[in-house]
């Protein structure tokens, strides 16, 4: 080793090449699993068209938070059938729907990015409309005990109710909208979404 230095420095790079690579195959096993479930969670975001939307509600003030489908073609390339889930929640109101939304995506000029579309479907709402005052209750001490309940459940009414929808989207998924419901938690919603 002392007449050939090169030697042994070649034999120190084999060994820490030989490590290395042993290293990133311990390291492969040990990501495999997660890597695993982020490939099937990619895969079924990608089969369902899953997004998400958010927004204001008005009459009553809230604002909506939610995920969504997106099943297309449905009898043609331009109607698709869009469930979905939201949470809204306001001053006054807290809300928790389902939508089950069809829409239709109108032809437009090639030249322009936006493509507007219109759509109608079916909401089923569970709403809250209550107003948080302190309760108090007194002790045998004569201390008295103030505790807020916000959610009382003698308010809560389930409503169902019927969407109309308008709105634009890009081919990159974002899309804004404005919804109205009749008959069921009456209110008009703005909103933005993005579907992945």
């Amino acid at each position: 080793m002392a007449f050939c230095p090169c030697l042994a420095l070649a034999q120190d790079a084999t060994l820490q090449a030989r490590a290395d690579v042993s290293a990133a195959g311990v390291a492969a096993n040990d990501q495999a699993p997660a890597q695993g479930a982020q490939n099937a969670v990619a895969e079924t975001v990608k089969k369902f068209n899953i997004g998400v939307i958010g927004g204001v509600a008005v009459d009553p003030e809230m604002i909506t938070l939610g995920a969504f489908g997106n099943f297309s073609p449905i009898f043609s390339k331009d109607v698709a059938f869009r469930p979905g889930l939201y949470l809204s929640f306001g001053e006054l109101t807290t809300e928790f729907g389902i939508d089950l939304d069809f829409t239709y995506t109108v032809e437009s000029s090639a030249t322009s990015n936006w493509r507007p579309y219109v759509g109608g479907g079916f909401n089923f709402a569970l709403s809250h409309q209550g107003f948080s005052a302190p309760a108090d209750s007194g002790s045998s001490d004569g201390t008295t005990d103030e505790s807020t309940d916000r959610f009382d459940f003698s308010d809560t009414s389930f409503d169902t109710g019927f969407n109309f929808i308008v709105g634009a989207r890009r081919p990159n998924g974002v899309f804004f909208e404005m919804k109205a419901t009749a008959y069921g938690v009456a209110n008009v919603k703005l909103l933005a979404g993005f579907k992945f």
